[in-house]
């Protein structure tokens, strides 16, 4: 049995941690008030601090708190692996040394507007003494890791996708707090006060009818239409993958996946000046075929747009979804048709009891993942072909659009949050409860 290497200590990550701690103790933001230059401290700044006539102050600050226990946790595990460099120890170290990075990087990003009133406010040595540290102790460990066979290079791969995903997923998270803060310019969004669930309340507030208020329409019409968009959707994609699995010729077949895919290329600006082309009361097709005294002010009537809106959709997504299902036909074994036609089955019965069955888990994942954004609407769809109708919002207004308009039209960036919110909340728990019931009656095709 071959004999485990054992791989030296991490005593550098002592005096290191060490360093790292002393620097909580070292000028951490420096900034001019008064014409009068002030340094201080991270212990300074956990502690709240202020200038001479307390005009420029901070408050505690919980990040600063998180990076020096994480400095202090790399100073134990370098005593933990003074003989042997175990992949726990230096796992964690790891951990704490991202933690530390990322938590002075965001607490440096956002000092200018937590000192207002002061001016030059930048960053000073115990910060990027911080910083460089973290770095060294990431880049040890992750070389530990490496030799213990704990992480591999498939792994170091990973690590700029799963960068993407921290800086453009989860840190913009923070933010939530909006949607509880009446948002004040002058004082920042972490300056601002709280306000409670008092969004939210105007986000549902009615005339005495919950089925006049905003919430009750942008999610009747969100979740409404996205139904409809999943259903007829995967249906016609079926239909469609079915067809060209039958054109026999590469020509034909070539030139009908082009031509459907086609308008999935359109942009919904395009789309939006082709349907006005159709629509339009004076110059529109339609209206020209009825004739005088006959047209129809589609961009005033409710009436026509969600047949509209849905026809326009499959007409985008047709082929998109006809050339995925048209991959899972092609895929499907040769032998089992043959085998099919062998017994006598017709074309049909080869379709509904080999290739239909076959097709289930491409429909169901393909549900799934269509799922997970139901409560996500296409903002071209909703706004750009409408041409942003107010007569139309009854039946366009989504959450994706509602949000938009509360941000740009009525400059209300905290109901706007609070309706970003409530849409992630509720696609929450749908996705939860659309997963346990597949992983009830189809464990293999739940997505988790």
């Amino acid at each position: 049995m071959e004999k485990k290497r054992r791989i030296a200590g991490l005593p550098d990550l002592i005096p290191v941690g060490i360093v790292m701690i002393a620097a909580f103790f070292l000028p951490f933001v420096g900034y001019r008030y008064e014409k009068v230059n002030y340094t201080a401290s991270a212990i300074d700044m956990i502690k709240g601090f202020a200038t001479e006539d307390g005009k420029v102050s901070m408050s505690g600050n919980v990040p600063l708190v998180i990076a020096l226990v994480c400095s202090v946790i790399i100073l134990i595990m370098g005593i933990l692996a003074l003989r042997e460099a175990k992949s726990l120890y230096a796992g964690i170290a790891c951990i704490s040394s991202i933690l530390v990075i990322g938590l002075n990087l965001f607490i440096a990003s956002g000092l200018e507007s937590a000192l207002k009133k002061a001016k030059k406010v930048t960053v000073t040595y115990g910060s990027i003494l911080l910083v460089i540290l973290g770095f060294y102790v990431l880049i040890r460990t992750l070389i530990v890791l490496y030799r213990n066979k704990t992480v591999s290079m498939l792994d170091f791969m990973a690590i700029p996708g799963m960068l993407y995903f921290v800086i453009n997923n989860y840190i913009p998270m923070v933010g939530i707090a909006i949607a509880f803060k009446k948002v004040d310019y002058s004082k920042g969004i972490f300056a601002s006060p709280w306000v409670g669930f008092d969004n939210f309340k105007m986000l549902f507030q009615s005339n005495g009818n919950f089925f006049t208020s905003n919430a009750w329409i942008i999610t009747r019409n969100t979740l409404l239409y996205n139904l409809v968009f999943i259903v007829l959707g995967i249906f016609t994609g079926v239909v469609v993958g079915i067809c060209l699995a039958g054109v026999t010729r590469k020509f034909l077949q070539k030139f009908f996946q082009t031509s459907i895919l086609l308008p999935q290329l359109i942009s919904y600006v395009i789309v939006a000046y082709i349907v006005y082309a159709f629509l339009s009361t004076e110059t529109g097709l339609i209206n020209h075929l009825l004739g005088e005294g006959n047209a129809i002010n589609f961009y005033a009537e409710k009436k026509y747009w969600p047949f509209i809106l849905v026809f326009i959709f499959i007409w985008k997504q047709i082929g998109y979804n006809g050339i995925i299902f048209l991959s899972s036909i092609v895929g499907i074994d040769k032998s089992v048709l043959e085998a099919a036609k062998v017994d006598g089955c017709t074309k049909w019965q080869q379709l509904r009891y080999v290739t239909l069955p076959l097709l289930k888990p491409t429909i169901i994942t393909l549900t799934m993942l269509q799922v997970g954004r139901i409560f996500y609407s296409d903002f071209g769809l909703f706004y750009q072909v409408p041409l942003n109708s107010g007569a139309l919002y009854d039946v366009t207004n989504t959450v994706d659009t509602y949000v938009y308009r509360m941000l740009m039209t009525m400059n209300n960036i905290s109901v706007s949050s609070a309706a970003s919110t409530y849409q992630a909340i509720v696609g929450f728990i749908l996705v939860f409860v659309v997963n346990m019931i597949v992983r009830r009656h189809d464990k293999e095709n739940a997505l988790f």
